[in-house]
């Protein structure tokens, strides 16, 4: 069969197809769809702390229900809050403390809900074990481990010093520490979160902060549950609590809509998505702005946001330090690029869910795409997948959903427990593979 009727023939088939726990992912046209992003995990995992911190009843409008959210409810639920919930809303009934739980706390790979339970259940004169999976196990959490016992807490390493398991043993006993920002935002975050619970504190940076972005969501979290932070650079001035019980609406989690912004760069066409605030606090809105300097076609209407592929795209220069969750996303979009991309301020992907820089770097590798990679940058040059090859996602949800971009456009790829995405996004292959079943064009 000629090559150009192979194309033809492949484009024809269903974007997924199940082998047990791998996905094939067959090439597909151009496209025009409109797709509703579910929930935030960032902001529906504040808001469930938030809640449960409170003294009063709250309702979460529009949460993610998602392996991370369930994980934090039942951990919260273990320690003594009542959470409820429902396909549109989750009613947590706080009482304005963390209870002893009967058994040790299971995390999974959450690193959201290890984060910022760790200082929570500190907080209070409780003893705690709480353990994850085995790739969390891989996640260091010394320098929040460090900050918490300058406050007093005692911590004990099980295993390995400065990794998952850990025991914690409160209540916070001193207001002031100190605490490093630049391997992750989210220890910061999760002390803020807490000091309100023990009187009020100061937590001042001891070194740059990456992901400032996720830290200001934090700061406007917690002023909509009744605590105003004063933040400078680099102190913040926590108040006493208590926390107030209210109602709160999720935004379309911008990290997971990051797939559908690169869809009509991937395929060609165009989508648009919904419920996306342009005012929004998360930091992966940032992703448009860059997609418009690469030659984006972008337009805002209400709550939605429109994309389209409508000239070729340009690489760029970019740092990402404040969306790195997204900076995998741009990698496959500057595939089909012009000219190279780099990206830089990264460093910290290297201890997400896995190293993702690393993980990046040997699927291109793989496919015969052209990386060039560093401790805190990478490097993406224009180009196809060349090789067929079976693809590990190191059980990192965004790593499998970039994957499955690249084998969309272009085939050849198969995706190793590819089910993993369920971590945020487990309608991630059903949603894609209606909406590209339902696309009303098909260029062959």
């Amino acid at each position: 069969m000629p090559p150009s009727l192979c194309a033809r023939f492949d484009r024809m088939k269903d974007p997924f197809h199940w082998v047990g726990d791998r996905v094939e992912v067959s090439p597909q046209g151009p496209v025009n769809v409109t797709a509703s992003v579910p929930g935030s995990k960032s902001l529906t995992n504040r808001y469930l702390l938030l809640a449960s911190l409170a003294d009063g009843v709250s309702h979460i409008k529009r949460p993610l229900h998602s392996e991370d959210t369930t994980l934090m409810a039942a951990a919260l639920s273990a320690c003594g809050v009542s959470v409820e919930q429902h396909e549109s809303e989750m009613k947590v009934t706080g009482t304005g403390k963390l209870q002893q739980p009967r058994t040790a706390l299971y995390v999974g790979n959450a690193g959201t809900v290890m984060r910022f339970l760790t200082p929570a259940l500190a907080a209070f004169p409780i003893k705690v074990h709480l353990q994850g999976s085995s790739r969390m196990a891989l996640r260091p959490i010394a320098d929040l481990a460090d900050a918490l016992a300058e406050l007093g807490v005692q911590i004990r390493f099980p295993e390995n010093h400065g990794y998952p398991p850990l025991e914690i043993e409160g209540p916070i006993a001193k207001q002031a520490v100190k605490v490093r920002g630049d391997r992750s935002s989210q220890y910061l975050s999760g002390l803020l979160m807490a000091l309100p619970m023990v009187g009020g504190g100061r937590v001042r940076l001891s070194s740059e902060l990456v992901s400032q972005s996720y830290v200001k969501m934090t700061l406007v979290c917690m002023q909509t549950f009744g605590i105003e932070v004063d933040a400078t650079a680099d102190e913040f001035v926590v108040p006493a609590g208590p926390y107030t019980a209210c109602d709160v609406t999720v935004e379309s989690d911008l990290s997971t809509a990051s797939y559908w912004f690169a869809l009509p760069f991937m395929l060609g066409g165009q989508v648009k998505v919904c419920h996306v605030d342009r005012h929004s606090t998360q930091g992966d809105l940032g992703l448009v702005n860059a997609l418009q300097e690469m030659g984006a076609e972008v337009s805002w209407s209400q709550d939605s946001l429109r994309i389209a592929a409508e000239r070729p795209l340009s690489g760029i220069d970019i740092d990402m330090n404040t969306m790195s969750d997204v900076a995998p996303t741009l990698m496959a979009v500057a595939t089909r690029a012009s000219s190279p991309t780099t990206i830089r301020g990264i460093g910290h992907m290297r201890i997400k869910e896995c190293d993702r820089i690393q993980t990046m770097q040997t699927a291109f590798d793989a496919l015969g795409l052209r990386m060039a990679s560093g401790p805190d940058w990478v490097r993406v040059y224009p180009g196809h997948v060349q090789n067929a090859a079976v693809l590990d996602p190191e059980d990192d949800h965004r790593m499998a959903m970039v994957f499955a971009l690249l084998g969309l456009a272009d085939g050849m790829v198969t995706i190793k427990n590819a089910r993993c995405v369920e971590k945020t996004y487990p309608t991630f292959y059903t949603d894609f593979e209606a909406a590209l079943n339902e696309k009303s064009q098909l260029f062959l």
